[in-house]
């Protein structure tokens, strides 16, 4: 879109705008923190998540105004929030493993098959952009690599570019499917916190249906299903069932 077409012009003045004004706003609402106006903070910091403007900082320091409140929920759902955008950042782990703390339901992950866990951790190494860098760089070193086999002059230099090359082609595959399975992962799993201070967990979306469990403000769930008014979920243990919708809200 070219700079001379009006809505584009449009659209950009109203960023900068948006921008600009969030600036006075967030200074505003972190001196409230300060000063001890934690529900005036909560304020300034939701208007400017209204606005559009976001980053792990805004919802780091909302989730710390929430927490303040003892409103444990918000807290931990802004946390998570904060972690997804930046989640090697230490004050956000700290604070987030703090209020997990204090949450009632403490459940113990299900036991995963060794295969699952090796796949996991090497997964975990790196983001999924970092694979993707991985797999870029791989690639540039493997082409280099095949221009030395091509044009070597030497036998050595030459078997040297082959298998390194071809050495770093498989390295992109599998980085490629690391940072795949990275993606796939994301996808499925839609996490959610429990917004209400208890709730009943049913076999079906009904209320009709079996009390399975209760579940308690702050814990984190993963969502496998959603209707209307119910969403089915699952816990750290396997567990599955449904509860209401308004009960939770997605990270």
């Amino acid at each position: 879109m070219k700079l001379n077409n009006p809505f584009f012009f449009l659209f950009f003045l109203v960023n900068v705008i948006a921008q600009a004004a969030s600036i006075p706003a967030y200074d505003s609402a972190n001196a409230a923190y300060a000063a001890g106006k934690y529900e005036k903070a909560v304020k300034l910091y939701e208007s400017i998540l209204n606005d559009g403007q976001e980053s792990a900082d805004l919802y780091f320091n909302l989730g710390n105004s929430y927490f303040k409140m003892n409103d444990l929920g918000s807290a931990i759902l802004n946390y998570e929030r904060a972690k997804e955008i930046d989640p090697d950042d230490e004050d956000i782990n700290i604070n987030l493993k703090l209020a997990n703390q204090r949450t009632e339901d403490k459940i113990d992950a299900a036991p995963q098959l060794l295969f699952a866990q090796w796949e996991n951790g090497i997964t975990q190494l790196m983001s999924e952009k970092e694979w993707g860098i991985f797999v870029i760089v791989s690639v540039s070193l493997a082409m280099l690599l095949f221009c030395i086999y091509v044009f070597g002059t030497s036998p050595g230099l030459r078997q040297t570019g082959f298998f390194g090359g071809a050495g770093l082609i498989l390295l992109a595959v599998f980085g490629f499917f690391m940072g795949q399975s990275q993606y796939s992962a994301a996808l499925e799993s839609r996490s959610a916190i429990i917004m209400v201070p208890s709730v009943t967990v049913c076999s079906s979306p009904s209320d009709k249906g079996t009390k399975l469990f209760i579940l308690h403000e702050g814990t984190k769930v993963v969502i496998t299903e959603k209707n209307e008014e119910w969403t089915e979920i699952r816990i750290a243990n396997g567990n599955v069932g449904w509860l209401k919708k308004s009960s939770l809200e997605e990270i």
